[in-house]
């Protein structure tokens, strides 16, 4: 079945209006297109006149969103669209030529409400304390940045843009909207939309095409945003009748178990130690960040991303360096720094230094090895208790996907050695990098999705996991490395 993109173009050409053919401009242009429902609002009305008395064809941009066809430019010949992921920590947006089916450029910066705390719930706290329009303007100034950027990028106008498609936790898709966020982080954990739909720029203040549409995924829940719902229809996995399982690490971590019959997810604060501002050295994934190292006869040999001098090192790289130094004996089972010329004692904590033959020496504390240890002591917790509650064991689980920040890099074989994910063997887990983004980018092509994605929110079931008893008893051995109990973590 082919499928209807979300924005597409048809060219047509209308003669002049006679004393034998009075139709209106509405009713030449609905017949020119053959399309009878189509919707023309008030704003294309007033430019197609101009238009129209050119005498020569001219395109027609016409949205599939809605339920029916609508107009919602006349007369341009350039076409964009944007996907965009609001993350906690960046704005993630790629633009896409809805005339020739490309991307065409990428663009990443950071979200500006980082300002007002760099977790939700200290943003939260700022919006419920009198402070909203503040937090909502701020981000959507942040978006039209982000366009603007990518606009000039590809050397068009910001109205040359008529879609933007968005995934986002359901607390940054409701600050996107302008939505009260003030039931969210409190029981019993309503928002105020479920499945925002499809909106006009010109109602949200996006400076796009002020017809253009603006669609925002839908959440399941509080604590199960947009974001994973596109992650969801990124991998397929609603479509798939073999188990899988997808977990997206980012400023928390997401994790989703199901298939085409049903579908569970939890959520959990896993990915904090993975982010920059926990770890003084901890960056995101970017030029000279370290994603991988090797320890051998106390020589540290680091991997950074475009080989150039380490500045920092990333979520997978914190991986690689907790099991690089527990199989080199620098530190125990429980992450405490052993003796040695690379450990000293800085701001009264013990420290550990390391040198990677190039750049400044980079410096972890005791204090974030521990704080490392708790996330991916929560990580694994949270895939042993969901997968108990529905009763399927690890070796049940036929792919594994890996988005998020955790996904770039990643050495599983590391991650399992340390306790963070159980044993799974390398090709059966795959990182598919930001899954919200690519969800996305589909929908651009397929206008489709939104139904579906209106379908899947109804097949998922949350699990609370903030006071879950048999979480917090598991949590506490799995803080050591690997396990109090290595045997749970087979496959």
């Amino acid at each position: 079945m082919p499928t209807q993109p979300l924005i597409y173009s048809q060219s047509i050409s209308l003669p002049r209006a006679t004393d034998s053919d009075r139709r209106a401009h509405d009713q030449r242009l609905r017949e020119s297109l053959g399309l009878p429902g189509l919707h023309i609002p008030l704003a294309v009305l007033r430019k197609s006149a101009a238009v129209i008395k050119r005498g020569r064809p001219f395109s027609c941009i016409i949205s599939s969103a809605f339920g029916v066809p609508r107009l919602i430019d006349i007369g341009r010949e350039r076409s964009y669209s944007v996907a965009l992921d609001i993350g906690t920590t960046n704005l993630a947006g790629l633009l896409y030529d809805n005339l020739a089916a490309k991307d065409v450029a990428a663009r990443t910066v950071e979200n500006p409400q980082i300002d007002f705390g760099s977790d939700v719930l200290t943003r939260l706290h700022h919006t419920m304390t009198g402070n909203g329009e503040e937090v909502y303007r701020v981000l959507k100034n942040g978006v039209n940045e982000l366009v603007s950027g990518l606009c000039r990028m590809a050397g068009i106008n910001t109205e040359d843009i008529h879609a933007l498609v968005v995934g986002g936790n359901t607390i940054m898709t409701h600050f996107f909207l302008g939505l009260d966020v003030a039931t969210i982080p409190v029981a019993p954990f309503t928002p105020v939309v479920r499945d925002p739909g499809f909106r006009t720029a010109s109602n949200l203040g996006i400076r796009i095409c002020p017809e253009g549409v603006i669609y925002a995924f839908p959440n399941a829940g509080s604590y199960v945003g947009g974001d994973i719902t596109a992650g969801i229809i990124a991998a397929d996995m609603d479509r798939s009748t073999d188990i899988q399982l997808l977990v997206d690490v980012g400023t928390n971590a997401e994790i989703v178990i199901g298939n085409s019959d049903w579908m569970i997810v939890g959520a959990g604060a896993a990915g904090p130690a993975l982010e920059e501002g926990i770890s003084r050295i901890g960056k995101r994934a970017t030029t000279g960040i370290i994603y991988d190292l090797t320890i051998s006869g106390g020589a540290v040999t680091c991997s950074t991303f475009d080989n150039a001098e380490p500045e920092g090192i990333c979520g997978s790289g914190m991986i690689s360096l907790v099991y690089e130094l527990y199989q080199a004996g620098m530190i125990d089972q429980t992450g405490v720094l052993r003796d040695g010329e690379q450990v000293s004692v800085a701001d009264g904590e013990r420290t550990l230094t390391l040198s990677c033959g190039g750049g400044s020496p980079l410096k972890i504390t005791q204090g974030e090895i521990q704080n490392f240890l708790r996330s991916k002591a929560a990580m694994f917790t949270l895939l042993l208790t969901l997968t108990r509650s529905v009763g399927v064991s690890f070796g049940h689980i036929a792919r594994v996907y890996v988005s998020g920040a955790l996904g770039t890099g990643i050495n599983v074989k590391k991650a399992a050695a340390i306790g963070m994910v159980p044993a799974w063997p390398a090709e059966q887990v795959q990182a598919l990098g930001n899954t919200s983004l690519a969800g996305c980018r589909m929908l651009l092509e397929d206008a489709s999705l939104a139904e579906r994605a209106s379908a899947l929110i109804e097949r998922i079931t949350y699990k609370h996991m903030h006071d879950d008893p048999e979480f917090m008893k598991e949590f506490r051995g799995a803080v050591f490395i690997p396990h109090t109990d290595p045997t749970l973590l087979r496959i």
